[in-house]
């Protein structure tokens, strides 16, 4: 998790590197594929190493990071706004929302290096539906890509197809 007690600290993963090879295995016995939320790149690395499907928000993600994912054709859903929408909180400092600022900017950054070395990306809100907002904040998450540098027909082709492709769709 990112902390906003402690801006640029982030805990530690709910899982061991074992802990997510046995669940990857175990899923794909049953046929079925393993989504991590992820953040900091040591989660990110053993998520990825693991053989996860996809990481979802991945925060402080690198670049050494995203170019195993790329390798292993991980997919990436950055959810920007989960964060932004997070940190918009009435008991979040400004010392934290300025963080957190600091911290979209180069998340942006890795979602366009992302793109470019193709790392497969898709889009997604974090939300819990229903959410009568839902669509609101589907086409911010949107823009981030276009904001991240991504040309807009990319993104509505990630808006697309890139979902179904990740659910094997």
């Amino acid at each position: 998790m990112v902390s906003f007690k402690e801006p640029g600290k982030v805990t530690a993963g709910g899982f061991t590197k074992e802990e997510l090879l046995f669940i990857v295995h175990a899923a794909a016995d049953c046929g079925l594929g393993v989504m991590a939320h992820a953040n900091g790149e040591h989660a990110i690395m053993d998520a990825a190493e693991a053989g996860v499907r996809s990481i979802e928000h991945g925060f402080f993600m690198s670049r050494q990071a995203l170019e195993v994912m790329e390798k292993k054709s991980i997919f990436w859903v950055p959810t920007v706004g989960a964060l932004k929408r997070a940190a918009a909180s009435g008991s979040v400092s400004q010392e934290t929302r300025d963080f957190v600022d600091g911290l979209i900017h180069s998340h942006l950054e890795m979602i366009l290096y992302a793109h470019r070395i193709s790392v497969p990306l898709a889009i997604g809100t974090d939300c819990v539906l229903p959410d009568p907002e839902y669509r609101k904040k589907y086409v911010v998450e949107l823009s981030y890509f276009e904001q991240a540098g991504i040309p807009r027909q990319d993104v509505i082709t990630k808006a697309c197809e890139s979902g179904a492709t990740l659910l094997g769709l």
